[in-house]
């Protein structure tokens, strides 16, 4: 009897991520592969990043529509279209269990259509912490939602059962980002410079810089950021678009303006796919922004972190990480610091608290064995009342 698993990508970021699983999950014989792919991955301004699954060798897929905008009618419809168009096809495909990452809006809804259709759902990377995004509500409703948990390390792991899931089905297993690393043939520096249309130079910075989506002035944050790089034509500056949320277009044209006019030192990418991604960073003097992978992968690639703002405000850092307010002043500050000598030389001792080993293949394997001992009707874990038993 093979499993029949769904899969769903919304964006580039979290197919990066779902990439390994979706390949354990091809390459294993009593599983069968349903990926639906979705949301910005259709989108010409996002790169038709669909392309980079084809590229991967996944060509067998769903292609389900339902971007509407990033003001809040086209989140809304957004979120409209994922329930009504996604559900119904849900409804007919009816999967063993249906695999989502992480907390994007999009994925709210099609979570609540598996429990409207009694579809259990393994989710991954629950458990985190991003106060200035309304990820972080999401993420914690689709953690009430789902039948199975997939950790990024033991502290998730741990607010995970605090939210009353059963310690039983919660694994941490590590972050999906860092087994990239491990795994992946990068790209050398020639191959970039080619590939890109760039020459990197002493001085580069890789910067993204998404909507802070809990608060209302992310044209400003981003305004001080440029205005800082504005200053100093020694810095090569690599954007990549904001994704998808509220003010993303707005972030994006202002992106636009300044590559624009400081186009002999800067460029910017739709998506660069997360073998580019991950090479081009890899030769940075730091990543600058409110991405996740300044918190997770950079770390461990020993690179420079600026993390700017809130929006990564509560998740676990390693010690490179430096936290830096929007504003001109302690953004010229941080940049003084990450350019020094005594900071560079402490990169190569830094650990991540998100290290683990097969990642990948220990979710498939949770997964299948979870599935073949039949998951069981969910109950709320009081911790109190199973206090003598262990998390």
């Amino acid at each position: 009897m093979k499993y029949k698993i769904t899969v769903v990508t919304a964006t580039r970021a979290e197919y990066g991520l779902l990439s390994s699983v979706i390949r354990q999950i091809t390459n294993d014989p009593l599983l069968e592969l349903d990926l639906i792919v979705t949301g910005t991955h259709l989108e010409e301004y996002f790169g038709n990043t669909y392309q980079e699954i084809e590229r991967d060798g996944f060509v067998s897929y769903q292609t389900i529509p339902i971007y509407a905008g990033t003001d809040e009618a086209g989140i809304l419809e957004g979120m409209a279209n994922a329930a009504s168009k996604i559900g119904t096809y849900l409804s007919c495909s009816r999967p063993d269990v249906l695999v989502m990452l992480g907390d994007r809006f999009e994925l709210y809804p099609i979570a609540g259509c598996c429990v409207a259709l009694h579809i259990p759902i393994a989710h991954i990377s629950g458990g985190e912490i991003s106060e200035g995004a309304q990820d972080e509500y999401f993420r914690h409703a689709i953690t009430k939602m789902a039948s199975m948990h997939f950790t990024s390390n033991e502290s998730c792991r741990k607010r995970v059962v605090q939210m009353g899931e059963n310690p039983n089905y919660v694994f941490n297993v590590g972050d999906l980002g860092i087994e990239n690393i491990k795994t992946i043939k990068f790209l050398s520096k020639r191959e970039l410079e080619e590939d890109l249309g760039i020459q990197f130079t002493d001085t580069m910075f890789q910067v993204t810089f998404h909507p802070v989506t809990t608060e209302y002035d992310s044209v400003r944050q981003l305004k001080a950021l440029l205005d800082v790089f504005s200053r100093h034509e020694e810095y090569q500056v690599i954007f990549t678009r904001p994704n998808a949320d509220s003010q993303g277009l707005e972030l994006g044209s202002m992106i636009d303006q300044f590559v624009e006019t400081h186009a002999a030192r800067s460029k910017v990418f739709p998506s660069l796919g997360y073998r580019r991604y991950l090479s081009l960073l890899s030769f940075c003097t730091a990543i600058v922004g409110n991405s996740s992978s300044g918190i997770v992968e950079a770390p461990y690639l020993h690179i420079g972190v600026i993390d700017v703002g809130n929006r990564q405000k509560g998740r676990e850092c390693a010690a490179s990480v430096i936290h830096c307010p929007a504003e001109e002043e302690a953004l010229e500050q941080a940049f003084e610091t990450v350019c020094s000598t005594q900071y560079k030389n402490q990169l190569p001792k830094v650990k991540s608290p998100y290290e683990a080993e097969n990642t990948a293949e220990r979710i498939v394997d949770l997964i299948k064995r979870n599935l073949s001992g039949g998951l069981q009707q969910k109950r709320f874990f009081d911790l109190e009342e199973n206090s003598g038993k262990g998390c």
